[in-house]
């Protein structure tokens, strides 16, 4: 008999679950026993036994009935819910089966006629009923014993009393039967029981998977809160020191120190990298990046790619060619030229000697764009590695002059809002090749995208008004030296009374409103903004700069139409947006 684990015994759930199961099959089995012990009434009555057989026959169908009357009220009032109602419950049909099953015992004693054994019919029908009914009261154990030993014992006890050699053998052999019917029932309790074991404890880990998921995600967002303020802190002083650098190198034009001041403009433009890099991952998976598909000719992204890279791949003396045949594509302009930006940087920057190709091939149902290397080639266990953030092949020492670790972790972020599948192949010291393929476009509806210039340097007859609004006084002060020798009059505010009546008292329109996200108090740039405008005009451009790269900060601040750039904000990105305005 197999050992059943002793939590699951004592496990409450799995005892309530077992008497329900108790309760249900033992609906059936009284209904059988009142039909049983009538028959049984008319078959001792025809074997000669007194009338009285009737009364012990009624006196089990009373029984039985209110077995089933108290099995409905428990099934009503759902006393299996509450445990010390549920255990009166318990105790009581437990009562009721014991002295039902007594009854049933009794009838061969009372009625037991000398031709009882030689006839063999009436203990047939005793141990048939007892064989049927066991399986029903299996699924608690207590009620096995109580059901079973009072219901045929007694007939056992009757057919030794004879003597007879018939009847000593129906009392073996019906005793073998009781022992192996036992065993039997027992064992399926067990099964019953170590079935609902398995399945609480498989639901109690469920329940706890559940609560570890939520704890997780409520700790992803706590430290997603906590990233959005640590990079906000962290982004104002190197926004700050990235204006004031730029307005240097305006104004520091030929002294010997300049190339000093072009390192700094390369380091804060390499921490801006990084953090551009993290930003555009947080805003892929904050699901802000919104496609816009268009058709457009690929070889327009090809000649902005080769302006881009053309000068890295000649100063590392290594080929960049590019192969469009006239191949026209359906996708977003911007974000596609961003996977193939990443791809041609990578492979670049793997790549010691050969060169690099970047082809458009025609490949059904559309275009392939692949990007092939001679570079050192990626093993086939590291494939998959690739596309996770920071990851790099044979860069243990984690040097920054070859990058992040976090292109490709973005290209497949992109490619999958794209609906562009990617693939790669390689062989490791021989190059590799990354293929991404993209719908053909129709060639009648293709769109030519906007070509604009690294940057855009404003016109010097013709002065703009700028409403600046941040609560830091460096960067109020960087962004006016940046922008005073440029004929760009700049009006700053550290709080929206004070933007209020800077616009109220400007004596020229105000061409731009550029506030920070967040301000002094609760104030928001977005509440500035508005403010603003309700003065200057629902129509005047504005521009949100902030640090916190959270999902409703950005949803905000498309919802009231603000263009939004983050910190740390590259100065040629500011000097691209007043070009804008001067044209």
């Amino acid at each position: 008999m197999s050992d059943l684990p002793t939590p699951a015994r004592v496990d409450g759930r799995v005892d309530a679950e077992l008497y329900r199961s108790a309760y249900a099959a033992d609906r059936r089995g009284a209904l059988a026993g009142m039909l049983a012990a009538l028959f049984a009434a008319s078959a001792l009555q025809h074997r000669g036994a007194p009338a009285s057989v009737w009364l012990w026959a009624g006196a089990y169908v009373v029984l039985a009935l209110s077995r089933l009357l108290l099995l409905a009220r428990a099934k009503a009032e759902r006393a299996g819910l509450d445990h010390r109602r549920g255990r009166a419950f318990r105790q009581t049909w437990l009562a009721l089966l014991t002295v039902s099953a007594a009854i049933w015992g009794a009838g061969p004693p009372l009625f037991l006629a000398k031709d009882f054994a030689s006839g063999g019919l009436l203990t047939g029908i005793w141990l048939a009923a007892a064989g049927l009914s066991a399986p029903l009261v299996a699924a608690a154990r207590p009620a096995i014993y109580l059901w079973l030993l009072p219901a045929l014992v007694p007939l056992l006890f009757a057919l030794a009393l004879y003597g007879s050699g018939e009847a000593l053998v129906l009392a073996v052999l019906g005793s073998v039967f009781l022992l192996v019917l036992l065993r039997l029932v027992l064992e399926q309790n067990e099964s019953l029981a170590a079935g609902l074991a398995a399945r609480f404890q498989n639901e109690d880990l469920v329940e706890q998977l559940r609560a570890q998921v939520e704890v997780a995600a409520r700790a992803n967002q706590e430290k997603t809160r906590f990233l959005a303020s640590a990079v906000h802190d962290l982004r104002q002083p190197l926004h700050a020191l990235g204006l004031f650098c730029a307005a240097l190198d305006q104004r520091l034009q030929n002294i010997p120190e300049r190339p000093l001041i072009k390192n700094m403009m390369a380091s804060i433009e390499a921490l801006e990298t990084s953090f551009g890099a993290m930003l555009d991952i947080s805003r892929l998976d904050a699901g802000i990046v919104r496609a816009s598909p268009q058709s457009f000719p690929v070889r327009d992204v090809f000649r902005r790619l080769y302006q881009q890279f053309g000068g890295d791949a000649e100063a590392s003396d290594i080929s960049l060619r590019f192969r469009a045949a006239r191949r026209v594509v359906l996708s977003d302009p911007q974000l596609l030229e961003r996977v193939l930006a990443n791809l041609v940087q990578n492979a670049l920057r793997y790549t010691r000697q050969g060169g690099v190709l970047v082809a458009a091939r025609r490949r059904a149902p559309g275009v392939a764009l692949e990007v092939w290397d001679t570079g050192v080639g990626i093993p086939a266990e590291q494939l998959e590695l690739i596309f996770e953030e920071f990851y790099q092949i044979d860069n243990p020492e984690r040097d920054r002059s070859r990058g992040l670790g976090m292109g490709l972790a973005i290209v497949r972020r992109l490619c999958n809002l794209l609906a562009h599948p990617l693939e790669v192949r390689s062989r490791p010291g021989r190059g590799t090749m990354f293929r991404v393929v993209v719908p053909a476009g129709d060639e009648r509806d293709r769109t030519q995208p906007a070509l604009e210039a690294e940057t855009l340097p404003p016109r010097t007859d013709v002065r703009v008004t700028v409403l600046l609004i941040d609560d830091e006084r460096a960067i109020r002060d960087a962004t006016r030296e940046l922008l005073r020798p440029l004929q760009v009059d700049v009006l700053v505010a550290a709080t929206i009374a004070e933007a209020v009546e800077q616009a109220r008292q400007a004596t020229a329109r105000i061409d731009m409103i550029l506030s920070d996200w967040r301000l002094r108090g609760t104030e928001t740039g977005v509440e500035a903004v508005r403010a603003v405008r309700r003065i200057c005009g629902e129509a005047t451009p504005a521009v949100l700069v902030t640090g916190d790269t959270s999902a409703d900060v950005l949803t905000m601040a498309h919802e009231n139409g603000l263009v939004i750039l983050h910190k740390p904000l590259q100065p040629r990105e500011l000097l691209r947006l007043i070009g804008r305005l001067e044209r």
